[in-house]
């Protein structure tokens, strides 16, 4: 059977609480997005993983510190997978792919933080292995650079998974499919 699980990514407090960078672009939006994604998956009977990002001292996703935790509304359950990386990538350096294996996942759906680097080379990876990879959106958000919105580099991600080949619904149609019985 072919089995689905839905990854939150780095939606850390650092992204949230502008002590060590500005706060991320509509952040509310992520929050809701993410936890309306989370509240499906565990209504349809999906694995969950959240991702943190582990920072050195001093950054923004510092190990250890508030600023690593995950956003106070977003509440790992006790079978829920908590992961840690250091890399861009969630299956760099990790055992996610292990983790996803011994649950027989084939198909993953994602969500997070931050566009351009961690959602991007998630999905990436996630493609290279073989995964049916679903993307929210509007589900994962960044912060303005280079002259360009954080909406501008969203849609850019965008349009680069769908080429690479994953495929990109907005939270509520995903949402939709997580609550359907397997």
């Amino acid at each position: 059977m072919s089995r689905t699980a839905l990854l939150v990514i780095d939606i850390q407090r650092g992204a949230f609480d502008g002590v060590r960078c500005p706060p991320l672009a509509s952040p509310e939006r992520l929050v809701r997005h993410a936890g309306r994604l989370l509240q499906a998956a565990r209504e349809g009977g999906h694995h969950v993983v959240f991702v943190r990002h582990c920072d050195e001292p001093g950054a923004a996703f510092e190990d250890g510190t508030p600023h690593g935790e995950l956003h106070e509304s977003l509440v790992p359950a006790a079978a829920d997978i908590v992961l840690k990386k250091q890399q861009s990538s969630a299956f760099d350096g990790t055992d996610l792919q292990k983790q996803l294996q011994d649950r027989e996942v084939a198909g993953l759906v994602l969500c997070g933080l931050q566009s351009e680097f961690c959602v991007s080379n998630t999905a990436r990876s996630a493609l290279a292995l073989g995964y049916r990879v679903q993307v929210a959106s509007d589900g994962h958000g960044t912060w303005p650079s280079d002259g360009r919105s954080a909406d501008e580099i969203s849609a850019e991600v965008n349009r680069q998974l769908a080429e690479a080949g994953a495929e990109l619904a907005g939270t509520d149609v995903l949402a939709a499919r997580l609550v359907e019985p397997r």
